[in-house]
């Protein structure tokens, strides 16, 4: 057995390096030309106004005149309300924050003259995603200004991410809607070429994937799962019955 895993190591590894030379260092000219899909930080201004409130969003109302309500935090209930004193429960879901601050001064204006609502929001229900090598994989609140360079701050790239290629994927029924682009993060870190920054979008997915050498490592360790721990068992039994 030990011999047939001498033999098989090399082999692998042959493969492997072999497969290096054909490596894409670097997104493709196909894979850039989906970047005009995806948009720019410094190109554009995003504001969450245009966004549905939705459970379990979190508000927080400012409304100085009428004390009731004036710094209350409300999660919005699976029944797509928040209950504020004095004016119990009022249904918020679907509505964007400027359409909520409107209904609450006009609900208000029947105990204060001349009040003026803010709503500040915690979206919860908003989400981009982020999968592979990285320290924190996951959900992450979209607030309509996360450029990828900053969601990969936040996620942290492990040593065995392959940073030249970060998929970045807009997902989305429609095949004329979906988009998927690769981003080479080296160029943005070490050369300052912002033009690939861009600015994420609820619901999109940044994929981090192993670079070459460590899916060779990967690829080694599932190959030889089966195999290690018939040798472990092997060299126990010797050692038991030989004494080395």
């Amino acid at each position: 057995m030990q011999a047939q895993l001498r033999c098989i190591l090399p082999l692998a590894l042959m493969v492997g390096v072999a497969s290096l030379g054909g490596c894409v260092n670097g997104p493709t000219a196909k894979e850039r030309a989906q970047l005009p899909k995806f948009k720019k930080a410094y190109q554009e201004t995003v504001s969450t106004d245009r966004f549905p409130l939705n459970p379990p969003d979190v508000l927080t109302i400012r409304a100085p005149l009428a004390p009731e309500v004036n710094g209350a935090t409300q999660q919005i209930a699976p029944d797509g309300t928040i209950n504020l004193d004095l004016l119990n429960r009022v249904y918020v879901a679907g509505m964007s924050p400027q359409e909520v601050e409107n209904l609450l001064a006009e609900k208000l204006r029947t105990y204060y003259k001349d009040v003026k609502v803010q709503v500040d929001v915690n979206y919860k229900s908003q989400m981009y995603f982020i999968f592979g090598e990285t320290a924190k994989s996951g959900p992450r609140p979209y607030t309509g200004r996360d450029t990828l360079v900053a969601a990969l701050a936040d996620a942290q790239p492990t040593r065995l991410a392959w940073p030249e290629r970060i998929y970045v994927i807009k997902p989305s029924p429609d095949p004329d809607k979906r988009a998927v682009t690769v981003i080479n993060l080296k160029d943005i870190t070490q050369r300052g070429d912002s033009t690939a920054n861009i600015l994420l979008d609820q619901d999109d997915i940044v994929y981090v994937p192993l670079n070459p050498l460590a899916a060779i490592g990967v690829a080694l360790q599932n190959l030889l799962f089966p195999i290690e721990p018939l040798v472990q068992t092997v060299g126990a039994t010797r050692s038991l019955t030989y004494g080395f």
